[in-house]
């Protein structure tokens, strides 16, 4: 019961963050112009959009059924596609992409599935994701640098953080897999300064740093025994990722553009998802939206960036945001009827 309060603020206030974003973003004028254009685009453009969020949940549920198969526990698509589901919906409602996670670990458990094998099959796909971000941040402030250093000082200052934010994480999971005595050390040292604070003492007590470090050499031995699985489920990933940031080129074909390459706007979207792992906001709500809005300005023009930001946020978070979250509740009502039978 604690837990669902908990999401449910996060909820409210990942709402009020998108209010307060449209309504400094938007006035009556800019909207009406919208509605207007919205209603010019191709269906064929807006299907394709649709077939890149399915693509993007049933390879998740691809990556999740492979690496389950290979620990000998086997899942159906079907189960695999709830679970990327549960982990999208979550992550998009909460601080950082936090509760995505645990709350798809509940759900392996409950489906009897080893705490061991969920957590090796959820460890592999965080350290896919920011790896991924990272390399692809790199490549873009590389090459395609100019939409990041032609705009404010602001988002340079959070796309760099971005990839310092992702790069901690993937030396940190790295370290954790291959440097096991040096994290040992670092963790029993913060235990120590916890364990004198009265207020941290309580979170750490029962806190046990061999019993967690040991979930890592399992994971270890997953990777080395498994390395053409995980290579392939590597490569599906960064096609995954791909296809999402690539909807900004189908909104921006969609409204008769030609200027701009897949590239540029490729290299837009990837910007913006490494400013957002900077700032612990729920589904980067309020900091993408003004990103794309003022980045947009230069592919778009100054008409249509605000079309091009709402069509290019809706299809690539909140459209599937709002399909994961009906699917879940859908779940849990039919779970419930069950019980009570």
């Amino acid at each position: 019961m604690k837990n669902k309060k908990k999401y449910a603020l996060m909820f409210l206030f990942f709402i009020l963050i998108i209010f307060f974003t449209f309504i400094t973003i938007f006035d009556k004028n800019s909207l009406s112009t919208i509605i207007d254009n919205i209603k010019k685009i191709n269906i064929i453009y807006i299907l394709i959009c649709l077939l890149i969020i399915f693509l993007y949940f049933l390879i998740q549920s691809i990556y999740t059924k492979s690496i389950l198969k290979a620990l000998k526990k086997n899942i159906t698509i079907k189960k695999g596609l709830f679970y990327s589901l549960v982990e999208f919906y979550f992550s998009g409602i909460t601080p950082s992409s936090t509760g995505g996670q645990p709350v798809q670990l509940y759900y392996m458990t409950k489906d009897k599935i080893p705490m061991r094998k969920s957590y090796i099959t959820l460890m592999l796909s965080t350290i896919y994701f920011k790896l991924i971000i990272l390399i692809l941040g790199i490549i873009t402030l590389i090459f395609k640098n100019e939409y990041i250093f032609n705009h404010s000082v602001v988002y340079i200052i959070f796309f760099i953080l971005g990839l310092i934010v992702d790069s901690l994480v993937v030396v940190g999971c790295l370290l954790l897999l291959y440097k096991q005595n040096f994290i040992k050390e670092i963790l029993n040292f913060i235990l120590k300064i916890c364990n004198k604070t009265k207020f941290l003492s309580k979170k750490t007590k029962n806190f046990d740093v061999a019993d967690t470090l040991k979930k890592y050499k399992d994971e270890l031995k997953f990777i080395n025994s498994n390395k053409k699985i995980v290579i392939i489920n590597f490569i599906l990933t960064i096609i995954q990722r791909l296809l999402l940031f690539s909807i900004a080129f189908i909104i921006y074909k969609s409204l008769g553009f030609n200027k701009y390459s897949y590239f540029d706007l490729l290299a837009i979207q990837i910007s913006v998802q490494v400013a957002i792992e900077a700032l612990p906001l729920p589904g980067g709500a309020g900091l993408s939206e003004k990103m794309f809005h003022d980045i947009f300005i230069t592919v778009f023009g100054i008409t249509f960036a605000d079309i091009g930001m709402l069509l290019t946020r809706t299809f690539s978070f909140y459209i599937p945001l709002l399909v994961s979250g009906i699917i879940i509740v859908i779940n849990m009502f039919i779970n419930k009827n069950k019980e009570e039978v």
